[in-house]
């Protein structure tokens, strides 16, 4: 695994608890490209996917909610 960079669990934290980009993307104040991009970089970190598509929102994976606990106890 390669070094985490602290901007793509943070997107990916919020995200995840928003459960869609573009809500994330508004409360981090950037765009919904930006933040595609840095889950896609976190992913190909990881190697793992972390959201699969739910219809109009993104779900976690089961890699994914592992993530999310160890996001929520850094980010806690």
């Amino acid at each position: 695994m390669e070094f985490l960079n602290f901007h793509h669990v943070r997107y990916f934290w919020t995200v995840a608890r928003k459960v869609g980009a573009h809500k994330a993307a508004f409360e981090l104040g950037v765009s919904q490209p930006s933040i595609s991009a840095q889950l896609r970089l976190l992913e190909d970190s990881l190697g793992e996917k972390l959201f699969r598509r739910g219809g109009r929102n993104l779900v976690l994976t089961e890699a994914g909610q592992l993530a999310l606990t160890y996001a929520d106890e850094i980010f806690s």
